[in-house]
């Protein structure tokens, strides 16, 4: 399972967009861009049988294909790459003049016969699939926990005094709780969350000191995210207090005590306006979250935070092996995110592209091997009417073979000529027509999936 180092602060995502006016290049029309090349897996490879010419067995012969002779067989004794004329002539004598057209006809299929087994079993077994279809990049929401896995997400929320405040777009506390909310909602199907707040008693003047340095409050306990629990937790408190930033992270560090292992990730989120007030060492607190058994990152979003605190902010994110980011308003909150959202977008985008690319380069390739093994069969097909139809000749003129059994041997010899012909053409078709209607269901599935997908992430920002 890859890091979630920067799932505290590259998340609080839901979905975004695909302009559904993109297009992509219509089936075969030359883009002028650079073919891509699927993997090794999907790239198309001969359909033969992996057989050797005289070990292909046909195990039902294709009806169009049912009434002609010798096909089972394979090839004569002297078909295919065999045929030497000066064997065949000496064979061809030792058959009786006055030989009826049935028994000639047997007889020269065989001599030479071409063994067609292994271009039909190629036509009748061609693997017309394109390719196989990934799943995409999804949204947040897609992203699932493997069975394997534990992943517990803690979210120290700060409601010292200071949140009271307004920036631009509203007060700092109701933006962090809604922030906050759309967060823990989209985290991976089988995360654990929990909610902390620091500072929320008292009130932020010196004689409260004491009793808001200590209000750290787990409100809601690490389990699986239930929306209405969450949001009445969230609506137990408001701002008030001091900034007790280290005291929350030692909580948090007791809390994930027992969460530890090679399957287990512990991140901690923190939201925060402001430095520490209540005089610990936060930047300690990091550390010690990181650097213990449980290895917790520790990633910090600091709202409208001043200069000096965005540096010690960031301090306490680089101890704590995670990353500091910086807003001030809640168009600042929207910005933080724009960059996930356009990540999401583009990967959509990018997987489209690359499955309809790689559906039209090996549909391309198995449509033109489909016309190969047609013609192959083709013209084997009228290389063995030749050989068939010379010895006809050879017979009718140098041993005075009958007329009339002459005639009816070649006529069959055409016969058989035409059929296999018109058989590679009508399986080749077939084949080119399956090819294409594949190929357009695969790129017409990863278009309209990615539309949803964008339309869905469009509306949600």
């Amino acid at each position: 399972m890859p890091k979630l180092k920067h799932w505290g602060t590259g998340w609080l995502i839901a979905v975004l967009v695909f302009s559904s006016g993109c297009s992509l290049p219509s089936p075969f029309a030359d883009t002028g861009k650079k073919e891509v090349s699927p993997s090794k897996a999907e790239e198309s490879k001969p359909e033969d049988s992996g057989k050797s010419e005289s070990s292909v067995q046909l195990e039902q012969i294709p009806s169009a294909l049912k009434d002609l002779q010798h096909i089972r067989e394979g090839a004569g004794r002297y078909g295919g790459d065999a045929y030497d004329l000066n064997k065949i002539r000496p064979e061809l004598k030792k058959i009786p003049k006055y030989v009826n057209a049935d028994e000639l006809h047997k007889r020269l299929l065989n001599l030479m016969a071409e063994d067609y087994r292994p271009s039909i079993h190629a036509l009748e077994t061609f693997d017309t699939s394109i390719i196989d279809v990934a799943d995409g990049p999804g949204g947040i929401r897609a992203l699932k926990v493997p069975e394997s896995q534990e992943v517990n997400i803690m979210i120290l929320l700060d409601s010292s005094g200071s949140m009271a405040d307004k920036v631009k777009g509203g007060v700092k506390m109701d933006l962090a709780k809604k922030a906050v909310k759309e967060f823990a909602s989209n985290m991976p199907e089988g995360a654990n969350v929990s909610l902390v707040v620091y500072g929320h008693k008292g009130s932020n003047a010196g004689a409260d000191k004491k009793v808001s340095c200590e209000s750290i409050e787990e409100i809601y306990p690490l389990a699986a995210y239930d929306g209405k629990t969450f949001q009445g937790s969230l609506d137990k408190f408001q701002p008030t207090g001091w900034t007790p930033l280290a005291g929350s992270m030692k909580l948090a560090q007791e809390k994930l005590a027992s969460h530890t292992g090679s399957n287990v990730q512990n991140i901690v989120y923190v939201v925060s306006d402001g430095v520490e007030t209540c005089d610990g060492d936060p930047v300690k607190a990091a550390e010690e979250l990181n650097e213990s058994n449980m290895k917790a990152v520790v990633n910090i979003i600091g709202f409208d935070v001043d200069n000096e605190g965005q540096k010690a902010l960031k301090e306490v994110a680089d101890a704590g092996g995670g990353t500091y980011k910086t807003v001030g308003s809640k168009v600042g909150l929207q910005e933080y995110f724009e960059g996930e959202y356009d990540r999401l977008y583009d990967q959509w985008g990018k997987w489209a592209r690359d499955h309809y690319d790689k559906a039209q380069y090996v549909a391309s390739i198995k449509y033109d091997r489909a016309g190969n093994l047609k013609q192959a069969l083709y013209e084997q097909a009228e290389k063995e009417k030749h050989h068939l139809y010379a010895a006809t000749e050879y017979l009718k003129e140098k041993h005075d073979f009958d007329y009339d059994v002459i005639s009816e041997v070649q006529s069959r010899i055409y016969e058989r000529r035409d059929t296999l012909q018109s058989y590679s053409i009508d399986q080749r078709d077939a084949l080119q027509v399956e090819v294409i209607e594949k190929r357009d269901q695969i790129q017409n599935k990863v278009t309209n999936k990615r539309d949803t997908e964008q339309n869905e992430l469009s509306n949600s920002r």
